[in-house]
């Protein structure tokens, strides 16, 4: 099935050499090959050309985008602060696996937010006046698909694939990792389109594919009446695999073995994700950070498992913490409690 979906997917620039698909192609394999060299000003010319030819053929003019107003050049700011910065020199090596890492990394967001500051902090008028410009989500992940190859473009047919599987639509660590994990249980049909598509001077990365399954369905939803049969098994597939996961103990993919050699139950599993929780939010400065039983339950892929997550929030053993709501049985979904980041306990 996804290598079925893929190939919909990529047939168009088979049959098109110059479709509009290629420019993905086109940009990612010039920043694979440059993005050291980028101190030459004409490669670094270069690289804002690609990336904005890029992005125009990816939809990113269309409508009020301050793209729309401006020439290639406005990527320079983008190139010089994100692109040569040391900071993310290791985004371009980690697309050489097999397996996505599930965790997202402090680089990652890191780097969401320093491309929306670039942009937002270099440009500040358009047609002569001044405004605070929108960096949307759909924007940041296009320009990282295209230059890094590390995350799927977040645009609306990407969105109405994932919200089929149930996945979370929203740019954050959560959506990332359901993704990972999807991938990397499918790791050998994506694999496989990998070796199908990959060539001497261009690279699909794991992200990429995802970015073109789930797109592909989107794109094949919005328009049903040219794939009844498509949809017809891609629902089914998914119907299966949302009751799947409905069923297994936790959203993320794990093994029992390793489960089992780390010595984790499942309180102990929770209390790992909770402290996964806070300690990322204590590293950006948080002075407490409340939490909610039924959320992390939810967020976690649990099943009637509400008594553990009251267990484990209440028995961390790593910041003080104060217990806002709790029901009388103490175990229910909107148990609250605030975890003061800057008080650890000895």
């Amino acid at each position: 099935m996804i290598k079925e979906i893929i190939s919909n997917y990529h047939q168009e620039t088979t049959h098109d050499p110059h479709h509009r698909f290629k420019s993905w192609e086109h940009c990612y394999r010039f920043f694979t090959k440059h993005h050291k060299d980028l101190d030459d000003k004409e490669l670094a010319d270069q690289a804002c050309l690609q990336l904005a030819f890029y992005l125009a053929s990816w939809g990113m003019l269309r409508g009020s985008s301050f793209l729309l107003f401006k020439d290639y050049k406005v990527h320079q700011y983008f190139i010089s602060e994100v692109v040569k910065n040391p900071v993310f020199k290791e985004q371009f090596q980690m697309n050489q696996c097999e397996l996505l890492e599930v965790a997202v990394s402090k680089d990652i967001e890191n780097l969401i937010e320093d491309i929306r500051n670039t942009y937002q902090n270099n440009i500040s008028v358009l047609q002569g006046k001044e405004v605070d410009i929108n960096v949307s989500d759909t924007l940041v992940t296009k320009i990282m698909l295209g230059v890094f190859g590390n995350v799927p473009a977040y645009d609306r047919y990407f969105k109405m694939g994932m919200a089929l599987f149930d996945f979370n639509m929203q740019l954050n660590a959560r959506s990332l990792k359901e993704l990972a994990n999807f991938h990397n249980e499918h790791v050998d049909e994506f694999s496989a389109c990998r070796k199908l598509l990959n060539s001497q001077d261009i690279h699909y990365t794991p992200m990429k594919l995802v970015d073109m399954y789930f797109w592909q369905i989107g794109y094949m939803l919005d328009n049903s009446d040219q794939f009844e049969e498509e949809i017809s098994r891609v629902v089914q597939y998914a119907t299966q695999y949302k009751s799947k996961k409905l069923n297994a103990p936790m959203a993320e993919v794990e093994s029992n073995n390793k489960r089992l050699s780390e010595g984790l139950g499942l309180t102990d599993s929770i209390r790992k994700y909770i402290r996964t929780i806070l300690n990322e939010e204590a590293s950006k400065g948080s002075l407490f950070l409340d939490l909610r039983s039924g959320d992390i339950h939810k967020e976690m892929g649990l099943r009637n498992r509400i008594a553990p997550v009251c267990n484990a929030m209440e028995s961390l053993g790593v910041y003080r913490f104060q217990v806002l709501h709790r029901t009388a049985s103490g175990h229910s979904t909107t148990n609250v409690v605030r975890y003061f980041l800057k008080e650890e306990v000895s």
